[in-house]
């Protein structure tokens, strides 16, 4: 799926908004291939208070041009308020340009998901066995051949589209932790039991066809370290772990989507620190080249970064601990398989004095 957060700061791009709109509507984007479609979403104000919402398809700033979505509340959801609008389509109209479809859903009016109306499915025959798999247009551009290219900065999503292969036979498409699952960001190579293929997909998705490969091999190196890495790349997926060793890997762009990390101090204790996506820092970008070395120097000794959020008047104080190639750690480590305690905190204000104090949640 895409998420996209809202905001009540009415976009320069935009040039109206609905007749019946209320003071204060709140405005998104919708990634659609390349570029972002601005959109608008609110409680009417006329009697019968329909929750609305409009695409700026064309991108002329204006939405009186545009298709009316109404919105149906989502009582399954105890914790927000959500409505669904849609299918809402991303195709200008009389225009002649491709989209897609998908279901928008918008939460508390704090932030919007969207999801895909329908996805292509088949099956391929490789080395005998007989795999289903599945395509999907994750950025709803009418096009299914979007190989994937690492997020910027922090970004979660791989701003590609989606390949599913039913690896066990179940006749399902499992999804477990991102980098280990059966779905997975489309790349221009997989690898199946060892084997690496190529793969063309047409812009449709109505065609997809596997090719043997001999890849080019480069190393990755942390020194030693002793991992477990799952890393999304444009030269197939990996999962690798082990100490005291590099990795052989296909050139290629590389994200790394979890990592675990373990240290032995010098009482014998073993620690174990984790890293999602989000904290992958020079990790969640990094090219291995044929015949090259890529080297990185993780873990400790840690920084502390603390920081502080505002949500709605509600703040919320966290801390992270960055290692040494600057990825960050989640709160929560282990020591001999136990979680450590959670530390204390104090706010001190400009004349040193204690303004608040408490104690870290791990959530």
């Amino acid at each position: 799926m895409q998420r996209q957060d809202t905001t009540l700061v009415k976009p320069s791009e935009l040039r109206e908004q609905p007749a019946d709109a209320p003071k204060e509507p709140v405005y998104f984007v919708v990634r659609v291939g390349d570029r972002d479609i601005h959109g608008i979403t609110y409680r009417s104000i006329s009697d019968n208070r329909l929750v609305k919402l409009y695409l700026d398809t064309d991108g002329d700033g204006l939405f009186s041009d545009e298709k009316q979505y109404v919105g149906t509340w989502l009582s399954i959801f105890r914790l927000t308020r959500t409505y669904q609008f849609g299918p809402v389509s991303t195709q200008q109209a009389d225009s002649g340009t491709k989209g897609s479809s998908f279901y928008a859903s918008c939460s508390d009016g704090q932030w919007l998901t969207f999801h895909t109306v329908f996805y292509r499915q088949g099956k391929v025959v490789l080395d005998g066995r007989t795999y289903e798999i599945a395509l999907v247009d994750t950025d709803f551009d009418g096009k299914y051949n979007k190989s994937f290219s690492p997020p910027k900065g922090d970004g979660r999503d791989p701003r590609c589209d989606v390949m599913a292969i039913d690896l066990d036979g179940n006749s399902k498409f499992q999804y477990g932790v991102p980098g280990v699952s059966e779905i997975m960001p489309l790349s221009r190579l997989i690898e199946i039991n060892g084997q690496y293929y190529g793969m063309d997909v047409a812009d449709d998705g109505s065609t997809i066809e596997f090719r043997r490969a001999q890849p080019q091999f480069g190393t990755l190196s942390l020194e030693g370290k002793e991992v477990k890495l799952a890393l999304w790349s444009d030269a197939a997926r990996q999962q690798i772990s082990g100490s005291g060793k590099d990795w052989n890997l296909p050139a290629g762009r590389y994200a790394l989507v979890t990592m675990e990390l373990t240290e032995t101090d010098a009482a014998g204790d073993r620690w174990a620190f984790k890293i999602a996506k989000a904290g992958a820092g020079p990790l969640g970008d990094f090219e291995i080249r044929p015949g090259r070395t890529t080297s990185f120097q993780i873990g400790p000794p840690f920084q502390t970064r603390s920081f502080m959020e505002n949500r709605q008047g509600n703040v919320i104080v966290g801390f992270d601990l960055k290692g040494r190639a600057g990825e960050r750690y989640v709160p929560g480590a282990t020591r001999n398989g136990k979680e450590v305690s959670e530390p204390q905190f104090k706010i001190i204000d400009s004349y040193g004095k204690v303004a608040n104090s408490g104690q870290f949640e791990f959530r």
